[in-house]
């Protein structure tokens, strides 16, 4: 039965242990560590409960016990300047952006978006991004995520809806600095 749940769960383990971390090599680490605290505390399942709520909630804290070990990595801004042998100044973007391609530079910005919304991400609380991750990265409904985390339904969709605002204030002070720096 566990081998059979570890190779049909381990996409979908892999895929919500990434949205935790953005970070695949630590979303590998997670899903082994997860399956390996399955394994070892099977004793202690109860057998009329969905095995997969339990795993994500085995994943979950295996995610919560990771960020108390590891600092988070820090990004750094396209408009940042950086010195050449000239002693000039220029913005990362213009050193590695050449004029004839405004593909780069196109590719540039949307991955710079990505990374505003990875750093909003990374500012929430891990409360915040566990619940985002279970209801709006992995799909599970209010009930679902009742039963992962051990909390009422109206807890649920209370913490869903302040870690949504809480991400939606942390992208529009990103924003509103882009604009206030004319970005």
């Amino acid at each position: 039965m566990l081998q059979r749940f570890v190779e049909e769960y381990s996409d979908s383990a892999f895929t919500f242990a990434y949205r935790l971390c953005e970070n695949v090599e630590e979303a590998k680490e997670l899903v082994q560590e997860a399956f390996f605290r399955l394994f070892k505390s099977w004793d202690h399942f109860d057998q009329s409960q969905p095995l997969e709520k339990w795993f994500l909630t085995i994943l979950k804290n295996v995610y919560v016990d990771s960020v108390k070990k590891f600092d988070r990595r820090n990004m750094v801004p396209l408009d940042m300047p950086v010195r050449h042998e000239d002693g000039e100044g220029v913005s990362i973007a213009e050193t590695i952006a050449d004029e004839r391609d405004e593909a780069v530079l196109d590719m540039l910005e949307r991955r710079e978006s990505e990374g505003h919304l990875k750093a909003a991400l990374a500012g929430l609380t891990k409360e915040h991004r566990a619940i985002l991750a279970l209801c709006d990265m992995q799909g599970l409904g209010y009930d679902e995520i009742s039963r992962v985390l051990g909390m009422p339904m109206g807890t649920v969709r209370s913490r869903v809806s302040r870690a949504r605002t809480a991400l939606r204030e942390g992208l529009l002070k990103r924003t509103a600095g882009m604009v206030a720096y004319g970005v």
